[in-house]
């Protein structure tokens, strides 16, 4: 059993120690960018352990090659391969459907790519992984307020509308808010006693307030409105 010893030698687990503290530090740089934004699913943890547990299964791979070169056939990319196909599950754990809007793409993004980073440092391609964190933290960090400098700002409108289910079961609230001039951000949608209640967020297409009287009452000429509350 000593075709494996060469694992406890100095200079190999000095190595092995590197490429794991180098993931650890590069998937922690993109982490603090979405703690800083409040991105829970995913934060700084969650990327540290992604980039790390990548190193680790690359590592895992050389190792093989190493261990049973002659004994069995060892493909070392296979193993790679497969982190960067399987880590979609936890990127799509990190997604949320928050009524029609969806959030947390961008953080599924940034640990698939952290995940590449890791297999780039479980390589000891360190050039490459450090070049790709910094512009993954770019990315994260600046196109983010380019892109809140370009948007246009909006005023937003909360909505609560009541009413008995059977009566506006036809009802498209996102057709009936566009015609008031909204746009449908979001609706969360509760059921009880035959009652059903719409919570809405919408927005404007300018920054000036919109006429919450005229649009409560516009609302509540529709058959089945109970009551309307913004």
């Amino acid at each position: 059993m000593s075709w494996h010893l060469f694992q406890f030698d100095p200079q190999y687990v000095l190595v092995v120690a590197i490429r794991l503290i180098v993931a650890c530090v590069l998937g922690g740089i993109v982490g603090i960018e979405r703690e800083h934004t409040r991105h829970k699913p995913a934060g700084f943890r969650t990327h540290i352990l992604v980039c790390m547990g990548a190193c680790l299964v690359t590592m895992i791979s050389e190792f093989a090659v190493k261990a049973f070169s002659g004994v069995v056939n060892v493909d070392p990319t296979r193993i790679g391969a497969q982190v960067v196909s399987g880590i979609g599950f936890l990127g799509a754990g990190t997604i949320i459907r928050h009524g029609i809007s969806v959030k947390g793409i961008t953080t599924a993004a940034s640990i698939w790519a952290v995940a590449c980073v890791g297999i780039a440092c479980g390589m000891g391609f360190y050039t490459a992984a450090l070049l790709a964190t910094l512009l993954i933290w770019a990315v994260l960090t600046y196109l983010k307020v380019i892109k809140s400098k370009m948007t246009i700002r909006k005023a937003t409108l909360a909505l609560t509308i009541e009413s008995a289910e059977e009566e506006t079961l036809d009802v498209s609230w996102e057709k009936e808010l566009k015609e008031l001039g909204l746009s449908v951000e979001s609706i969360d949608i509760a059921r009880s006693g035959g009652k059903v209640v719409h919570k809405i967020i919408c927005s404007t297409g300018s920054e000036g307030n919109p006429d919450v009287q005229a649009i409560a009452k516009r609302l509540m000429n529709i058959s089945g409105v109970i009551r309307v509350s913004v």
